[in-house]
């Protein structure tokens, strides 16, 4: 009974047809390598294979969907070098995918997987991955003419009977067998007529199998597939040999039947068909054709046998090869994680470098903050004295003036001389003159250090009294007010200003205190 595998293929076209062009592209390479892969599958395994590898090499830069397409591909080709650890190992990556993008065809991946297990021999996990699918494939609303989906139909049924569940496996063959009358797939209703005669023999249902093996020929010989002609004509010679017991028609049957697959090289049908004939002709007693038959299924079998071996060989073979591409890969993870780890050590002393580095920094501007506050706290001090000192000096200013309009009042009423009151006035003439002045620049040349030299950075023609009725008017005192202290007329202060607003080269609308407070 045939079950098949050809949903491998059709799913895999799906995604690589009319994309063969050769592009900079890893998608559109990708896809070239994996129909060149499809095209020598049949033909030229080796070919097949390397360009697989091409193919898997692009697998990190490849987008989702060509990924998948690759993981399947990967699959069938492992698959049909019979190793099928590999093939499950691909065919579940591109699962793993298909389920993150939310793609409605994970039937078709989830039916090679069970495909994958039916031929380990493990039936349990076939079925379980099969009726999965089918699950999927029906609740996905697919078309009526997929053919890839149906055969899901027809693999459950294989198992079915193998399992000797004939009565479900009739009933998948039907839907099977329905299914591709609408699309119209002539290959696979002759496959569904094969598999339902063989269930029929099962259920000894002889006449029924007989007439659906003919209807099988029939379409078979409709579009000349001669190794389904072949299949079915030996299935019909072996039940005239031993069901029907009809010499002449298993004979014509199993004679057709060897002669096709000579013709085509179709050598498990030539050894079936050969084996059958040998039986045919030993019933007869004809053990001169018997013994030429067996010679030819012996030569067959040792073949089939050596052909097992190569295969057996092969798949050590490349099981070895997969073994040191994952050895491969795995030194150059363990040395991708060195790097790693080199990178995460030498980032982490960095890190306590620039920690370090910003905790000096942060003591250092801790450290200059305090400073600053320090002198911040001493310059409000010398502030708070320089401007006590002016007041002072202001007071000391009224109280001689004051003296002086006194004893210039008392000068013509008193008895005391004129020279003697002369003498006072003129004293405090010279105390009031030389009264805290020099206290007084000092201590603003104390706080206003920086004043003096941002003056004379911009404005370097400023003379020394310039510079002195420059600090006077920072500290917002009136002309009458400097001139209280200077011992100068206000009108002299004003001319002053005068001059001093033409050097700081400032316009009749801008306030000389205000810019010189900028300082």
């Amino acid at each position: 009974m045939r079950w098949a595998f050809c949903v491998f293929l059709t799913f895999n076209l799906i995604f690589v047809s009319g994309q063969t062009s050769l592009s900079k592209d890893p998608d559109n390479y990708a896809t070239t390598l994996l129909k060149q892969t499809v095209d020598y599958m049949q033909t030229n395994r080796t070919k097949a294979m390397s360009y697989l590898q091409e193919a898997l090499k692009l697998e990190n830069k490849l987008a989702d969907s060509t990924k998948i397409s690759l993981y399947v591909t990967a699959g069938n080709t492992y698959k049909d070098q019979e190793s099928y650890y590999q093939a499950l190992n691909y065919y579940y990556k591109g699962l793993e995918i298909n389920n993150k993008t939310n793609s409605r065809d994970s039937y078709s991946i989830l039916n090679n997987i069970g495909g994958c297990y039916y031929l380990m021999g493990n039936f349990k996990k076939a079925r379980q991955f099969w009726e999965q699918s089918l699950k999927k494939f029906e609740s996905s609303k697919p078309d009526e003419k997929s053919v890839e989906g149906s055969i899901i139909y027809n693999n459950l049924a294989v198992l079915e009977k193998e399992q000797g569940n004939y009565a479900r496996a009739l009933e998948m063959l039907k839907e099977f067998k329905t299914r591709n009358t609408v699309a119209k797939d002539t290959l696979n209703i002759i496959m569904a007529y094969e598999n339902i005669a063989n269930v029929n023999l099962k259920l000894k249902e002889t006449e029924t199998a007989v007439d659906n093996l003919r209807q099988g020929i029939t379409l078979a010989k409709k579009i000349k597939s001669p190794y389904d002609i072949a299949s079915l004509y030996n299935i019909l010679g072996n039940i005239y040999l031993n069901n029907i017991i009809n010499r002449d028609s298993a004979l014509y049957y199993l004679k057709n039947s060897y002669d096709i697959s000579e013709k085509s090289s179709f050598s498990d049908l030539k050894l079936f068909s050969s084996e059958n004939l040998v039986k045919l002709f030993e019933k007869e007693k004809d053990y001169k054709n018997a013994l030429q038959y067996l010679h030819t299924a012996k030569s067959l079998s040792e073949a089939s046998i050596n052909q097992e071996n190569n295969k057996k060989v092969n798949r050590l073979e490349i099981e070895f090869n997969e073994k040191m591409t994952q050895n491969e890969l795995l030194a150059s993870q363990t040395k991708r994680e060195r790097f790693f780890i080199f990178g995460i050590v030498l980032l982490l002393s960095f890190s306590v470098i620039i920690f370090l580095l910003f905790q000096l920094q942060k003591n250092k501007t801790a450290k200059r903050v305090a400073e600053n506050e320090l002198l911040a706290k001493k310059l409000e001090e010398k502030n708070k004295e320089l401007t006590n000192s002016a007041i002072q000096m202001l007071q000391t200013s009224e109280i001689i003036q004051s003296t002086q309009k006194e004893l210039s009042e008392l000068n013509s009423g008193t008895e005391m001389s004129d020279n003697k009151i002369f003498h006072i006035i003129s004293e405090l003439k010279k105390s009031s003159k030389g009264f805290g002045k020099d206290e007084f620049y000092k201590i603003f040349m104390e706080t206003e250090d920086q004043f003096y030299k941002k003056l004379l950075n911009e404005f370097p023609d400023l003379t020394k009294n310039e510079l002195r009725l420059c600090a006077f008017l920072k500290l917002n005192l009136s002309s009458k007010e400097i001139s209280d202290i200077t011992h100068q007329s206000p009108h002299s202060i004003v001319v002053a200003r005068s001059r001093l607003r033409k050097k700081l080269r400032l316009s009749n609308s801008e306030s000389l205190n205000n810019f010189l407070i900028k300082y």
